[in-house]
């Protein structure tokens, strides 16, 4: 992961306060959707410009970036906000959630008027993240004044504004109740060209009962009907779809969280989470 800037604001910046830290996430277990940790090898890198609302101050503009990698659950993670022409104020910002759609404040700053860069992270570069909070759970970032009227907005899980969005992830099935000695290794890959979203999600499983009908699902929504074969081996991909590059009904490779293998009668097999 390339290394980020120092925290920076430039000097039109009076003060920093007001963070929120009182937050924390909580995942499924194991045997669930989802999962408290990343076995494996996540990365995400986004650069995006934000959307004005009605009430952004004319001539005023903010871009926002995400470099985050998770190795075996150690986190390493920056956001960065750049504004221009936004008038001397107090600003906020807050994140929403992909795992339940809940919405997190990062803090506030104080300017003066001008061009700043403010930055979060997970160590003490820039103003911290709150505790156990998850980088790679972000779907929208908001900026908002002082009255909390939100000024700008950017879906991190969409590539309709994106400058360039990159998502690489290699993790460990957990088994379910339904396989217990299943075994399985999930591959996510996912890229923006022109505005459209590629890559893949692949998996690879053994163990699975053999010659059954399973469904895969991605965040709990079903995705693919497969096959195990006679030995209960099973390697499946799923790649995006339509403009959006769904791989599930609204489900994209950038806000893919979990991905499970169940038998016809809906018995976990596998699970794994991102």
């Amino acid at each position: 992961m390339k290394k980020l800037n120092k925290f920076l604001i430039v000097p039109s910046i009076a003060a920093i306060g007001c963070l929120s830290l009182a937050f924390s996430v909580a995942r499924a277990d194991d045997d669930q959707e989802g999962g408290d940790d990343v076995q494996g090898f996540e990365s995400l890198d986004v650069e995006i410009a934000m959307i004005p609302t009605a009430a952004a101050p004319m001539g005023s503009s903010a871009k926002v970036s995400l470099e985050a990698e998770d190795d075996d659950g150690t986190t390493d993670a920056k956001l960065k906000l750049e504004t221009e022409g936004l008038p001397a104020g107090t600003y906020s910002v807050s994140v929403t959630l992909k795992s339940d759609g809940s919405t997190v404040s990062l803090g506030s700053f104080t300017l003066s008027g001008g061009e700043a860069e403010i930055e979060f992270g997970s160590d003490d570069d820039g103003m911290p993240f709150p505790a156990n909070f998850n980088p790679f759970d972000i779907a929208t970032v908001s900026l908002s004044d002082s009255n909390a009227v939100v000024l700008f907005m950017a879906d991190l899980t969409s590539a309709t504004s994106a400058a360039s969005m990159n998502r690489n992830a290699s993790v460990q099935m957990t088994p379910g109740p339904g396989a217990p000695a299943a075994s399985g290794h999930a591959m996510l890959t996912a890229h923006v060209v022109r505005g459209r979203t590629r890559g893949m999600l692949h998996l690879n499983a053994h163990g699975l009962p053999m010659r059954s009908r399973l469904m895969i699902s991605a965040n709990g929504t079903n995705a693919k009907k497969v096959n195990s074969d006679m030995a209960g081996n099973l390697s499946v991909s799923l790649r995006p779809k339509g403009k959006t590059g769904t791989v599930a009904p609204s489900v994209n490779l950038f806000s893919v969280t979990s991905v499970t293998v169940r038998d016809k009668f809906g018995n976990l097999l596998l699970n794994a989470s991102f």
